[in-house]
């Protein structure tokens, strides 16, 4: 007959397991965090322990007693290595589970259960298993065999290190883990007491397994750290990660986020330009203290702060993620370009009043040098004006070009298909427009061939190359040539040459432009070839220089993908 204090164990066990189960349900929906498969593996055994030692206590049946007994010994022996593979995954380690050490962690628990499992045979783990009732409970005595007194000690031993990673989170993070782990840490100490207790007969009743009842607060400090303060929205894997990537050392604001968006750590440069960080207890949502959510910083690229700390920043976003390549937050960096941002600013400003006030002006110079050419009868002075005219009107070409550039610069780039022999047509078209005393030539072979890419800079390119053909042209009579083909081998590339019959293009020009930068020892006289240039690194394009009788400019450029 089972008297109070039977029945309260019995309670007890069956609280327990029922406890572990709700728990499990609750990791279950967490899986996919640093951790809870690992931290699920424990629960599990604590709940298959509970249950087995719970109902062992009722049955006096001694093989179904001894497999009862089996079963609790192999949980125990599996609770210790599951809660050190989630210590190690939840602060970020999760990388040495899958080492050959960590191999022989979980090998022992294994071994044991084969052997409990056979112990009949050779009593490697118990013997001398007899009945030795208490409280009516089927409470039994036997000796524990030096691997089951190792495989209980392992057990104890590898939650103890599990233990310690967890304090380890709490003394490197602060207050954010503080709660959580330190309530996981605590749940750690009554099984490890009872199971001590039970393995070295301490007490007036060594039958005793007390380890079963006292999982009750082991469950109730689970559930309190992994439900009621939500241990899996912020775990120390996500400071980890971030860590390695040398948050400390970057001197522009720097936020580590978690899974969920919430911001778990700042660096000083963060905290002065956000103050609300260090006003609050973190974790904090993105949007509270920026003031727009991820996906819009994202989307934008760049965020303005309007504090005293502020300016204008452009976001660099990373995200973190453990040995596994399981995700467990991101990175979120605030690169400081208010310089950068002032400075365009300012250059736009310069070059649309420079721009504005040099078309007005040379534009009158040249009216007046035209006039004056016109009105007096001196040659000498004639030509002078005529000089005049000249510089104006090529101080008038540089605005355009600059106008051109602007536009080229600002264009994203928008490839569709299109008939190449149209596009030269129209090149040719309006060339020969502008220059009427030029002799433009085009030829297409195939006629038919088609390239995908910028019609818009496509033709700006080809512009530029005719015209700076024409304007550097010795003869009265000026010509220039395109030709347009398939190089052999090639995958849809198409070859663009222009050719005229003037001297050489100047050497430094052309190294200036194939070196795609300009040196005070070494730099070009106009921009129409930097124009060419710039389009072609938006087209993917190269071009090459040659002379033979003439200038043979060369440019080729891909198809290029949507």
């Amino acid at each position: 007959m089972l008297g109070q204090v039977g029945t309260a164990i019995i309670v007890a066990s069956f609280a327990a397991c029922f406890g572990a189960l709700y728990l499990l349900q609750y990791l279950y929906q967490q899986r996919d965090k640093s951790g809870a498969d690992w931290f699920m593996g424990n629960i599990t055994s604590v709940a298959v322990f509970c249950l087995a030692y719970g109902g062992g206590l009722l049955v006096f049946e001694p093989t179904l007693r001894v497999v009862l007994e089996a079963i609790t010994i192999i949980c125990v022996g599996f609770m210790g290595p599951f809660f050190l593979a989630f210590g190690l995954d939840y602060t970020g380690r999760g990388g040495l589970i899958r080492t050959p050490l960590f191999g022989i962690v979980g090998g022992v628990p294994l071994v044991t259960a084969g052997l409990a499992a056979t112990n009949p045979l050779h009593h490697l783990v118990w013997t001398g298993f007899q009945f030795e009732p208490v409280f009516g409970l089927a409470t039994v005595t036997y000796t524990i065999q030096p691997w089951g007194v190792f495989a209980m000690l392992f057990s104890i031993g590898t939650a103890a290190v599990g233990s310690l990673l967890l304090i380890g989170a709490i003394l490197s993070y602060g207050p954010l883990y503080r709660r959580e782990a330190t309530a996981v840490i605590l749940s750690t100490a009554p099984p490890s007491v009872g199971v001590l207790i039970w393995l070295f007969a301490l007490g007036p009743l060594p039958q005793l397994h007390l380890t079963a009842p006292l999982m009750v607060i082991h469950v109730a400090l689970d559930a309190y750290a992994f439900v009621g303060t939500h241990m899996f929205e912020t775990n120390p894997a996500t400071q980890r990660m971030a860590e390695r990537t040398g948050l400390d050392s970057l001197s522009d604001p720097v936020f580590i986020l978690d899974v969920e968006q919430q911001i778990v750590r700042v660096n000083d440069r963060a905290a002065d330009v956000f103050p609300s960080t260090t006003a609050n207890r973190l974790p904090l949502a993105l949007d509270s203290v920026l003031g727009v959510g991820l996906e819009t910083l994202r989307d934008t690229g760049e965020l303005t702060v309007g504090s005293d700390q502020g300016g204008t920043f452009a976001v660099s976003y990373t995200e973190l993620t453990d040995p596994s390549d399981a995700p467990v937050g991101s990175m979120l960096v605030l690169y400081d370009v208010t310089a950068d941002r002032q400075r365009e600013q300012q250059l736009a400003v310069l070059n649309r009043v420079m721009r504005h006030n040099l078309r007005n002006e040379t534009t009158v110079i040249s009216g007046f040098a035209e006039h004056l050419a016109a009105e007096v009868d001196d040659p000498t002075l004639a030509a002078y004006a005529k000089n005049i005219e000249g510089a104006s009107d090529r101080l008038l070409s540089i605005g355009d070009n600059v106008q051109r550039f602007e536009s080229v610069q600002d264009r994203d780039r928008q490839p569709t298909s299109f008939a190449v022999a149209a596009a030269v047509e129209d090149v040719t078209e309006t060339c020969t427009e502008t220059h009427d005393n030029a002799q433009i030539t085009s030829s297409v072979t195939p006629p038919e061939m088609e390239l995908h890419t910028d019609p818009v800079l496509l033709s700006v390119v080809l512009t530029e190359l005719v015209e700076n053909a024409i304007a550097h042209a010795n003869a009265d009579e000026p010509t220039a040539e395109i030709r347009v083909s398939k190089p052999p081998e090639s995958d849809g590339d198409a070859v663009f040459e222009i050719r005229d019959s003037n001297d050489p293009i100047p050497e430094q020009e052309t190294k200036t432009l194939l070196a795609g930068d300009e040196t005070p020892l070494q730099h070009g006289q106009g921009i129409g070839l930097w124009i060419v240039y710039w389009c072609l690194q938006k087209l993917r394009g190269r071009i090459e220089f040659e002379y033979d009788d003439g200038n043979s400019v060369s440019v080729t450029l891909p198809n290029i993908p949507e």
